[in-house]
């Protein structure tokens, strides 16, 4: 479960990378981009929100996982105890995860189709 969790997280993670890196670069790509220092900014934002939500989940993904692997590895009554806890987290997160991975794919297949039609995706 730790490994579908983990690539369910990077998948998330890569797609939230995406997502703002293509706001920034339909300011260029677009023929008719704003021209106005507003839309500008708010690209800028956007793209930031999607670049930290994708480090956010890289680093939430890498540190459970690590987590998980210290309760697995070390024996005793508190290493059973929390691998208890820490297979319920991971079952959580990934159901979390899934909605947000599909919530990202659709988000970036939005910015795609924005793109595609020659347009930035705000203004």
């Amino acid at each position: 479960m730790v490994v579908a969790f983990r690539l369910v997280y990077l998948w998330a993670a890569l797609l939230a990378a995406t997502s703002g890196a293509l706001v920034t670069a339909s300011l260029f790509i677009a023929e008719r981009a704003p021209n106005s220092g507003e839309f500008r900014a708010i690209s800028l934002v956007v793209s930031a929100y999607f670049l930290g939500l994708g480090a956010v989940l890289f680093g939430v993904q890498r540190h459970v996982a690590a987590i998980a692997e210290i309760a697995r590895r070390d024996g005793g009554e508190a290493a059973r105890l929390l691998a208890t806890r820490v297979k319920r987290l991971v079952a959580h997160l990934l159901a979390g995860g899934i909605l947000l991975l599909a919530v990202l794919a659709v988000a970036t297949y939005a910015i795609l189709a924005r793109i595609d039609q020659r347009f930035a995706v705000f203004g």
